[in-house]
């Protein structure tokens, strides 16, 4: 049986051939055995390891690269690093060479810098500021013009022609206010407690105290370093050559910078209360031949003080170091409180104490530990400081060798504040977190004490309705400065004419008399700062219209007018008899009665009611309403009209009756 769909076989040779053709019926698919299954999983395997083999081929090639790779990098680097090394022993070889050389010259050098400062500070003030003295005339502090004829009164100092640019002066500015003894007290105190002996001293005109002495490479902020310091009765300002000429543009130019003081055996004059007087520069030592004059940097560590930084910033900081300023208001130095003490030698270990005495910010220098030890008052604190100096400190042999000597010396020069700056510089993290603390504990508590004081001396001001001082003259005083920036003056005026009392709604304020003003002084002190810094000198409980209590305030403080022993009594007497024809109508009865009832006058118009009454609340000024037209102002809610008088006064009601 044959299909349509058939296969052909056909058998091919090189030979004829017979061929047969058989057509055969098409079947069932084949299925695979297990034998084709095993072939295809071994195909996989095989596979999967040519591929393997070929990735480790490919992992081994890239390493060998790596390697080879990083050989040659490691090469590289280690080249690098040889020649870094070969250059930088040939720097340091050429850096040893350059101090070698350098050291020599400084060899050479520093002899010839000493003796040029030796010839400098051996020099007398005199002969330093010869050419730098200018004449001034006619009792003024003007220098004298070339080719001008005037009487020369005395001589100014220009520091900025003084050749060795070294000379600086220190000037004690005492308040002015002071009277002469104790003026010359302070002044005094100032010579003995915070100066050397070697600086040159003179007086000046209202006598303060110019104190000369050497720069020393100190870098001041400027020329003149106005009040470098202030006190309530000293201010302290530093003269000295910094900048020789003015700057315009950026550019120096070849004009000099004036910085002038006057001299001694100077004379000038001025008017005071339309009296004429004249006043003189004197020097107090042998100013004029003093030789190797202190050093200012020296000074100003013994006061505590530094300025030596950019001048805004000093500005900007010197309340938070006001502090560190350990000078009192008679000029000595301020003893220092066993508990500060303490702290401080408990901070003195681990030091490297040198024998040269060098600026402290350098190095610590024996001198100055000793000079600090000898100043603690509490002598078993002193001795525990003496007995570490050596056990938790490394003394340099120098020290070592002339501790004995130095011991002698720094006897002589007592400031235990010095210890405080050896601390800040050489023991930082136990200054602020110990020492620093505690200076600011010890100001606070001098603060208090000083506004305690103050307190005292102010709280006696009251309001006085006599006193013609009002709220005007504070601000007149404030805007003309004579408030001088205090807070304590300015507490002082306003007693006499402020009160407060707690309110319902906060603070009530009881002014004698008001008027607007909200600056007080230069510095935009506000009564607000007053009242604020004083507040126990203002507050009262309550109010009454008379009280003995001294908590709550009197409105009554006393009468406008005082009552005279003797009576001129032709100038009262027209009043008397018009109170005795038309008031009383000449009835005599009951004269020096009360009548324990309201007065009711009624007459013509013109007849005297008003004087009579217009009298009467003058006399009672301050508690008297002398014309009150509407009945609601006696009888209604708001009746302040009446609110503490003595006397009101009703008058042509206009709604009598309503």
């Amino acid at each position: 049986m044959t299909t349509e769909e058939s296969t052909s076989v056909q058998t091919i040779s090189n030979e004829s051939i017979n061929v047969k053709y058989i057509t055969l019926e098409k079947g069932p698919k084949r299925q695979y055995n297990r034998k084709s299954k095993t072939d295809d999983k071994t195909k996989k395997l095989m596979d999967k390891l040519l591929e393997e083999q070929e990735l480790a081929r490919i992992k081994r090639e890239q390493d060998e690269f790596d390697a080879q790779k990083k050989e040659v990098e490691e090469q590289e680097f280690t080249r690098h690093i040889i020649e870094d090394i070969a250059q930088k022993k040939l720097k340091k070889q050429e850096k040893q060479e350059q101090q070698i050389e350098m050291d020599q010259f400084l060899e050479k050098l520093i002899p010839i810098a000493a003796q040029m400062k030796e010839e400098t500070v051996s020099k007398t003030i005199m002969e330093r500021v010869k050419n730098a003295m200018i004449n001034t005339v006619n009792y003024t502090k003007i220098g004298q013009k070339e080719g001008e004829k005037k009487q020369v009164t005395g001589k100014l100092i220009d520091l900025a022609l003084v050749e060795d640019g070294d000379l600086c002066v220190i000037d004690f500015d005492i308040n002015k206010k002071l009277s002469i003894e104790n003026t010359d007290k302070i002044r005094q105190n100032i010579i003995d407690n915070m100066l050397p002996a070697n600086v040159g001293l003179v007086k000046t005109a209202y006598g303060g105290l110019h104190a000369y002495c050497n720069r020393d490479g100190y870098t001041l902020p400027s020329n003149r370093c106005v009040k470098c310091i202030v006190l309530d009765n000293i201010e302290i300002d530093i003269f000295g050559q910094m900048f020789k000429y003015k700057e315009h543009g950026g550019m120096e130019q070849k004009e000099l910078v004036q910085n002038r003081i006057v001299g001694p055996n100077s004379s000038f004059r001025e008017t005071k209360n339309n009296k004429r007087e004249t006043l003189k520069y004197e020097a107090i030592n042998d100013w004029a031949n003093m030789t190797h004059l202190a050093s200012l940097r020296e000074i100003l560590d013994s006061w505590n003080v530094d300025i030596e930084i950019p001048f805004k910033d000093y500005i900007d900081k010197v309340n938070m170091r006001e502090f560190g300023w350990q000078i009192t208001e008679e000029g000595t130095i301020d003893k220092m409180s066993d508990e500060i003490a303490q702290a401080c030698v408990n901070g003195l270990k681990n030091l490297e104490i040198h024998n040269y005495p060098q600026p402290i910010n350098m190095e610590v220098s024996l001198l100055s530990i000793f000079s600090g030890l000898y100043g603690i008052t509490n002598e078993q604190i002193r001795a525990e400081g003496m007995k570490n100096i050596r056990q938790f400190n490394k003394l340099t042999s120098n020290a070592e060798k002339n501790y004995g000597e130095t011991s002698f010396n720094g006897e002589r020069k007592l400031n235990p504040w010095i210890l405080t700056k050896i601390l800040r510089y050489h023991n930082k993290d136990y200054y602020e977190q110990t020492i620093k603390p505690l200076l600011k504990q010890n100001y606070e508590v001098k603060k208090q004490q000083k506004i305690s004081d103050t307190v005292q001396q102010i709280e006696k001001y009251e309001i006085d309705l006599k006193d013609q001082f009002t709220l005007i003259d504070v601000s007149s005083k404030a805007l003309n400065g004579k408030y001088e920036n205090k807070l304590e003056l300015v507490a002082q005026d306003l007693l006499r004419i402020i009160k407060v009392i707690p309110c319902q709604n906060g603070w009530c304020f009881i002014i004698k008399e008001y008027d607007y003003f909200d600056k007080m002084g230069k510095k935009h002190i506000t009564a607000i700062d007053a009242l604020e810094q004083y507040h126990s000198l203002f507050e009262k409980i309550g109010m009454k219209f008379t009280s003995n209590n001294e908590g709550i305030f009197s409105v009554f403080q006393g009468f406008k007018y005082m009552q005279l022993d003797e009576v001129d009594q032709i100038k009262i007497e027209k009043f008397l008899g018009l109170v005795k024809d038309t008031i009383s109508a000449n009835d005599e009865r009951n004269v020096g009665k009360k009548t324990e009832t309201a007065i009711i006058l009624k007459g013509l118009q013109g007849i005297g009611k008003n004087v009579f009454t217009n009298v009467l609340c003058e006399l009672l000024a301050g508690y008297s309403s002398k014309n009150i037209t509407d009945i609601d102002d006696l009888v209604g809610k708001f009746n302040t009209a009446i609110e503490n008088k003595m006397l009101a006064i009703a008058n042509e009601m206009k709604n009598f009756g309503e």
